[in-house]
């Protein structure tokens, strides 16, 4: 599982490189200023796509950089959730002292899985950055590698798209455990990505899943996703996923899986 995650990892380490040192080099081949920054390669990790629209004639773009992320969290998320959602659950709750103190400590790792995953690709992203001279691209270069003028963007908006992506995952991935509990493991795993998927297909505002999508933010088109609405709906998601899945524990008979009512 480990292994798994580090080579995604790396292989968006080098996608990134060399897709951004490529059009860092072509630029700088017509005198405009080269190289590229930490945040720049953040936001190549975050960018997503724009908006589909079903009547247009422009084909659908998957997203395949942010969605990795997504599937690489869920995958974390739902190994841990079969791992530890057996039949040892009893012998568990008599040492962590119940049920809640149990559920508490399985959303707390939740929590540490997905910050720690950002963490780590927060130092991909370093490393990338190094080979680019930690400097910054310009509008023309950050157009042609983002879609979006990066540039353009002051400091507190970009550090609010840089904290959609950890509040979504951290919600979805709050939703997904829950779940568990509820249809098991496989299925959670399943309904999270479907539903990412379909989040970035539709573009539905019902739909937050792409919510953390740079290129879908009203910071970068018109009508896009407003930051601060889609923060606080994350935290609701988070929330409203830590006390049902609390409430479906406590129906839970975690020894034989099945249900039972108190």
């Amino acid at each position: 599982m480990a292994f798994a995650c580090v080579v995604s990892l790396a292989a968006m380490f080098f996608a990134a490189l060399e897709a951004v040192s490529g059009y860092a080099g072509a630029t700088d081949s017509d005198g405009l200023p080269g190289g590229f920054g930490f945040v720049d390669v953040l936001a190549y990790f975050f960018a997503g796509s724009d908006y589909y629209h079903i009547d247009d004639k422009v084909p659908f773009v998957l997203p395949i950089r942010w969605l990795i992320q997504q599937v690489l969290i869920a995958v974390l998320v739902g190994h841990y959730t079969v791992r530890d959602f057996g039949g040892q659950a009893f012998q568990v709750f008599m040492r962590v002292g119940g049920r809640r103190s149990w559920w508490l400590s399985k959303c707390l790792w939740v929590v540490a899985t997905v910050i720690v995953f950002y963490v780590v690709e927060s130092v991909v992203a370093l490393l990338a950055a190094a080979f680019g001279g930690f400097g910054a691209m310009g509008d023309v270069e950050s157009i042609m590698v983002l879609g979006f003028p990066l540039p353009a963007l002051d400091a507190g908006q970009i550090v609010l798209l840089l904290l959609l992506p950890i509040a979504l995952s951290l919600a979805l991935s709050l939703a997904q455990v829950a779940l568990s509990l509820a249809v098991g493991p496989f299925m959670a795993f399943a309904f999270v990505i479907v539903f990412v998927a379909a989040s970035a297909y539709f573009g539905s505002p019902l739909l937050i899943g792409d919510c953390s999508m740079m290129a879908r933010s009203s910071f970068v088109q018109q009508g896009g996703v407003e930051a601060v609405v889609a923060l606080s709906e994350c935290v609701i998601v988070g929330v409203t996923s830590v006390i049902l899945g609390g409430m479906v524990l406590g129906r839970k008979d975690m020894i034989d899986g099945q249900d039972r009512a108190l």
